[in-house]
Formats: structure tokens, sequence, C-alpha cells
């Protein structure tokens, strides 16, 4: 590993990608994470519940996990249905 700083500043898919091939070439990677999104879910979240959509952040720490920690596909992605759990907040009733 190098021993080069990096800053990576963004949201979404690409921040994500990014973070990911990054953290296999330095071990001082840090990340800013914008949530500013407000359509889709994420309007829904900001909106019914007062909250910032959490759904880049967990994106980006999926990404700087390593393969065999949580960020297994399953942990990227909840499925049952609800706007919540799409945005990675899955109550402890629903499974994913």
């Amino acid at each position: 590993m190098t021993g080069v700083r990096t800053v990576a500043l963004g949201g979404g898919h690409g921040l994500a990608a990014s973070l990911g091939a990054l953290r296999r070439v330095t071990e001082d990677l840090t990340a800013i994470v914008t949530v500013a999104d407000d359509g889709g879910s994420s309007g829904r979240l900001r909106r019914d519940y007062g909250v910032l959509p959490p759904g880049d952040l967990r994106m980006a720490l999926a990404a700087l996990c390593r393969d065999d920690d949580w960020a297994t596909p399953g942990a990227r992605w909840c499925s049952t249905g609800s706007v919540v759990t799409r945005n990675g907040l899955a109550t402890p009733s629903e499974t994913c």
C-alpha cells in the first residue's frame, strides 16, 4: 500500500465506484459524501421523516469495506419493498 493521502468528494454510484477502486491503492482515504439528493425515495424520506437520505452514505461505506466484510450484495440492497428499506434502514422484523 502507498502512503498517498486521497480525498474523494461526491455521492451516488460514481463515488462508491471510485472509493472501491481507491481503497485498493491507498490506506489513507477520506470520503466526503454529499446527501443533496431529493428525488425518488430520497425525497420521500426527506419529506415524510425529515431525515437526510442515507443511501449514498451507505453505498460509500460499503465500497470502503473489504470484500469479506458486511458489504456483501445482500447488505448493499434490501428489497422488501418499503421506501425505508430500499434506502438501507430495514426494521428488525424485515428480512433482506
